[in-house]
Parts: C-alpha cells; sequence; structure tokens
C-alpha cells in the first residue's frame, strides 16, 4: 500500500523549535519514503509597519532603517533555510526550501493546503524581526489549516514509540484518528486510546468503534481505557511522562475555549513535553 504522506511541510524560524521538527520531519520522511519542504516567511508588513512614520518628513532615514531590518531579517532566514538543508542532507532526506513574504500565518496555511502534514514547534517564532516572545501562529494554524499537525517539543528525545489517543466520538476526533492510521502505518507504535466521561457504558461504545477502526487498519498492538477524569487530570496522572505523542482532534475556531479539547490541549501545550498529533 502506498503511504499516505509524500509532502511534509516544515515553516521555519530561528528558534530551537524548528530545528526540532525539522528532525522529527526527517524521521517521518523516512518511515513514509516522504520529501520535506522548509518554508521561510519575510515578514515584511510588520517590518514596514515598524518603521512605519507618524509624520513622513524624515523618510529618508526611515527608508534606510526599514531596509536594514529587511536585510537582518533576510540574513536570518538564510540561515534558517540553511539549516534546515543541512540537517535534511545529514539524514539522507530528499527536501526543497521555499521563500515568501507577507504575513506568515496566512503564507503558512495556504502552502499547507496542498501538504500531507505539517511538522512545527510547540513555540512559534514566525514574527522573530519584529518580536521577541513566543508567537500564537500554532493555535491560529491549527485552527485554519486542513491538513494535520505534528507539533513538537524543542527537544526531539528518541525514536517515536508510545501514542495515547483521545477519543471523544465528535467528528474532530474521528478525522484526528484516520489521520494518525495514515502515519502510524510504517511505525511500530504502542497505542493506547482514552475516552472520558461520566457514562462508564457510553466510554466502552466509543472505544469498542475507536479499536474496531485500529483492527481494520492492521493496527493491534493498543490498549482500552476509558475514564470518568477530565482529560487533562487522567493523562497527567497516567500518561504524560510515558507518552511520545498525543492524538486529538482540534474543534475548528474554538479549540481554545472546548470544554473537552480545548483545556486537554492547551494545557499539552504548556506543557511542552510531548508531540502532538492535531486535525480537525
Amino acid at each position: 500500500m502506498n503511504s499516505t504522506i509524500q509532502r511534509i511541510l516544515v515553516p521555519l524560524d530561528p528558534s530551537p523549535y524548528t530545528e526540532a521538527a525539522t528532525l522529527r520531519a526527517c524521521d517521518v520522511a523516512q518511515h513514509h519514503f516522504a520529501q520535506v519542504t522548509g518554508l521561510a516567511v519575510l515578514d515584511s508588513p510588520e517590518i514596514r509597519r515598524r518603521f512605519a512614520p507618524v509624520e513622513v518628513s524624515h523618510w529618508p532615514s526611515i527608508r534606510e532603517n526599514l531596509a536594514a531590518g529587511l536585510d537582518q531579517a533576510q540574513q536570518i532566514i538564510d540561515r534558517a533555510k540553511e539549516r534546515f538543508a543541512m540537517t535534511c542532507d545529514a539524514q539522507h532526506v530528499a527536501h526543497s526550501e521555499d521563500e515568501l513574504s507577507g504575513v506568515p500565518l496566512s503564507i503558512i496555511t495556504e502552502v499547507a493546503a496542498l501538504y500531507d502534514l505539517v511538522v512545527m514547534g510547540l513555540r512559534t517564532h514566525y514574527h522573530f524581526e519584529t518580536r521577541d516572545s513566543d508567537g500564537d501562529s500554532l493555535a491560529k494554524i491549527l485552527d485554519q489549516t486542513a491538513s494535520p499537525v505534528l507539533a513538537v517539543p524543542s527537544q526531539t528525545g528518541g525514536s517515536f514509540q508510545r501514542v495515547l489517543i483521545a477519543y471523544d466520538g465528535s467528528f474532530p476526533a474521528a478525522r484526528a484518528l484516520r489521520d494518525f492510521v495514515g502515519f502510524a502505518r510504517p511505525y511500530g507504535f504502542e497505542i493506547n486510546v482514552f475516552a472520558s466521561g461520566g457514562d462508564r457504558a457510553q466510554s466502552d461504545a466509543l472505544l469498542a468503534r475507536a479499536a474496531a477502526y485500529l483492527r481494520s487498519h492492521d493496527l493491534h498492538d493498543f490498549k482500552l481505557h476509558a475514564t470518568t477524569q477530565a482529560p487533562w487530570d487522567f493523562v497527567q496522572e497516567e500518561f504524560l511522562d510515558a507518552t511520545d505523542i498525543v492524538v486529538a482532534g482540534i474543534h475548528s475556531r474554538k479549540f481554545l475555549v472546548d470544554p473537552f479539547v480545548g483545556s486537554f490541549t492547551r494545557n499539552l501545550i504548556e506543557s511542552g513535553k510531548v508531540s502532538l498529533f492535531l486535525s480537525h
């Protein structure tokens, strides 16, 4: 059977998260015989706003500062592309580099539409030209992209082995499970699936359906867990330190406030301990 992952996108910034994402993307590419593209975005609109004058009486000096700011940002982007290419070459992975100018979020989500997987950091620094703090691009990309996202910590650790799937029966959770099956096919993951809620019979029914789907795709090494605890409490107590990837569905445009997925995903992102495989 042909792999479902042929094209992998890694948005580039100058942070350790991008270095970790590149290594993870190379690992996925090796398992799926895929190609990886590193996308760098020059945030020229925000750079221009930073130097835009209230008055234009000193335009020559402002133009000089703007040119210097754009040149500095270009040098950082060039180094990020070089590091990406060197990492891919060292891992013997087919790769290409792309560079565009515009608003990073808009560019990344537009380009990602025709990629099978986006690999990025749990923290983003795509506005490195003008901001010193972490950005909110991960949340916004999750909200808009049609492709599954693998968000990784800044430290790669060992190979992926242990996976936890959060399944609540919703369409996004089902989509995440379907996307994950394609991702998991060439791996030999140890899989745990959990459902959380006050109705044990309903949780058992959800888990039975998830199990049937996994078996139908020749994935048999899994365990099922029904719990009445809140999802984050359950994962934190039972699995957080013994899991490499958490799989979850994202309810588009409201995942940060959704009572099941929102706080659960937000806590996982803030913990920075595990990679997240997310779809909606």
